[in-house]
């Protein structure tokens, strides 16, 4: 960061300590089936306390203000794993804490992943969120080396929200939520969309998990489980290919979930976090037609076809404001959120009309729509009367340049309120509203490389690297220099990767193919509408396609310690593609990373 004034906080007083307490243990619910219109009944490792109910499958929304302390106790209740599971790799009960964004420490108990809670254990955690930290939405997870699939895909993670009232000075920015505010000056009604694929499977009588399976034995339909029987996650056999197993993504814990109460006319924050083991995510919105006999009826095998049917017109638009938490440098019109395992995306979104909305991940722009067909993740209801025929994007740049006449009325913020009114518009520029100065190449001062890599050494078994290497716990694999800056270049040889650094955001700079197209330019010859709107933004995660050259800059400031780099595909990064990093000062080294 290193761009804020300290005396922009004078005389503000710091936030009273914020306080969590969190078991793990396992929880017994119930999750949606669309194949069979009923509950299935599951037990999985859960966070349970601080409000939640046992069998939620999400954890709470975490808020917290810039300069105060967020403090979470984790107390292990699962039960201890054999000597037999931990020589296997197989022991899934240790568990840690990882805050994904915040731009926090990394060493002893704040951001620390290289700790491991075993069962029986408790730790606490201790967060000091630093006043200058950007407002926006980050989340948390569990991060223990070898259990993160199956926590992640047992439902363990929650939204953490960075809230903001700050405006931007003439040296300082500010919270785009001075911004979002309707012409009565309420802000804009707000949904927290945490995005999963809870991956239960129930084991038949011989062991195996249940469901259909091709003439070689894959699988390719698990979502079945006989009567009496209880989902669980045991294993990393409950990693099947989501795209081919007919499941579907949730939210919030639940299965194509009803979301009511939107106001026709009124624009919403959405914040959409991808909390789940993988599958990408391009979600858009359609009109329902109001003659479409309830979702609920129409089981899985018939979802398609009423979906194409009754799912029409063209997709709503929307508006991008942050990505990975971080304020965009303008609003971007959409018509699909693109994110990727360990991403978010804040959206602006207005539904014209009364009745339900379609919210579908739509398959149909990259083809092969019969091997991953579209589907229903949730309907949403909006009431009140249509307009169809106002310019949302006029309607919206209008509501923004009130709320900024508003918060900017005193006499000192003139020349702030013009220059921000005049960004708005200019495009719906938000630059009095971005966290992060761009790098320039003249600051970087050395250069870096990752190249994820998977190795099929048998059959059955492959080797997950970074750099050639797979995963060591007791490794430095690269010392970072405490208050420079540097060039990352990081490709994927096979498979897609969405790659996440720890503890420091990174500024997009290009993304190409192999033959140096630049893939983020709608008129160059190897355009590829995922990444979009994504050259010089900032980001925390980064998806990387099969043979994509990406270039990133990052600073390192404030905080030494050791963290780690890794895919964010949670079976990936159990198997080993991850690496530990280290930011050190030239004149002291950081602390070696500890246990627990």
């Amino acid at each position: 960061m290193g761009i804020l004034i300290a005396a922009m906080l004078a005389g503000a007083a710091a936030p009273a300590p914020l306080e969590y307490h969190f078991e793990i243990a396992r929880a017994q619910g119930t999750i949606y089936n669309p194949w069979t219109l009923s509950d299935d009944k599951v037990e999985l490792r859960s966070f349970i306390g601080s409000g939640e109910k046992p069998g939620d499958f999400v954890a709470p929304t975490i808020r917290v203000a810039p300069g105060q302390q967020l403090n979470i106790e984790i107390n292990n209740k699962l039960e201890p794993c054999t000597d037999k599971q931990r020589a296997d790799h197989a022991c899934f009960n240790d568990t840690n804490l990882h805050t994904h964004g915040l731009w926090v420490s990394p060493m002893g108990h704040s951001d620390n992943v290289l700790v491991s809670i075993a069962p029986g254990s408790s730790y606490q955690y201790q967060y000091e969120i630093p006043a200058d930290h950007p407002a926006g939405t980050f989340w948390y997870h569990p991060h223990s080396h070898g259990s993160g699939f199956v926590q992640i895909a047992s439902g363990m993670a929650g939204a953490l929200i960075v809230t903001g009232n700050r405006a931007p000075t003439e040296t300082a920015p500010g919270d785009i939520d001075i911004l979002l505010k309707d012409r009565r000056g309420r802000p804009f009604p707000e949904r927290v969309m945490v995005f999963q694929q809870i991956e239960y499977g129930c084991l038949n009588d011989k062991g195996v998990i249940e469901g259909e399976r091709d003439k070689d034995g894959v699988p390719i339909r698990p979502f079945t489980c006989s009567p009496g029987k209880i989902g669980r996650i045991e294993s990393f056999d409950n990693d099947w290919g989501w795209r081919r197993s007919g499941r579907y993504t949730g939210i919030n814990g639940k299965v194509e979930p009803r979301l009511d109460d939107a106001r026709t006319g009124e624009f919403e924050r959405w914040r959409l976090i991808a909390a789940g083991k993988g599958e990408s995510m391009h979600m858009r919105l359609y009109r329902l037609d109001p003659s479409a006999p309830p979702l609920r009826t129409i089981k899985a095998e018939q979802q398609i076809a009423w979906r194409r049917q009754y799912c029409t017109g063209r997709p709503l638009p929307m508006w991008q404001i942050a990505l990975d938490g971080l304020t965009r440098s303008d609003v971007r019109k959409v018509d699909e959120a693109v994110l990727n395992a360990g991403e978010r995306m804040d959206l602006l979104v207005r539904l014209p009309e009364p009745g339900a909305y379609c919210m579908v991940n739509d398959n149909v722009r990259n083809g092969g729509e019969e091997q991953n067909p579209s589907r229903i993740v949730a309907l949403v209801g909006a009431k009140g009367v249509g307009d169809e025929g106002v310019d949302p994007e006029a309607l919206l740049r209008t509501e923004l340049i009130a709320s900024a006449e508003k918060s900017l009325a005193t006499s000192g913020q003139a020349t702030v309120k013009a220059r921000v009114i005049a960004d708005l518009n200019d495009g719906l520029k938000l630059t009095s509203f971005a966290w992060h100065k761009p790098i320039p190449q003249a600051e970087v001062s050395g250069y870096r490389e990752a190249i994820l890599n998977i190795i099929e050494e048998t059959p059955t078994s492959a080797s997950f690297r970074i750099n050639g290497r797979t995963y060591e716990h007791g490794r430095i694999d690269a010392v970072l220099p405490l208050g420079k800056t540097e060039e990352w270049r990081v490709t994927a040889l096979i498979d897609e990767h969405p790659l996440h650094i720890h503890i420091n955001p990174f500024q997009i700079i290009s993304i190409e193919d192999p033959e140096g197209h630049d893939l983020t330019d709608p008129k160059g010859p190897a355009y590829d509408a995922d990444y979009a709107g994504l050259k010089g933004e900032w980001k925390d995660t980064i998806f990387i396609k099969d043979n994509v050259r990406i270039a990133f800059r990052t600073r390192y400031e404030r905080f030494t310690g050791d963290f780690v780099i890794h895919c964010h595909i949670p079976y990936h990064g159990d198997h080993g593609m991850m690496q530990n990093l280290r930011i050190a000062a030239e004149e002291e080294p950081a602390a070696a990373h500890s246990g627990h």
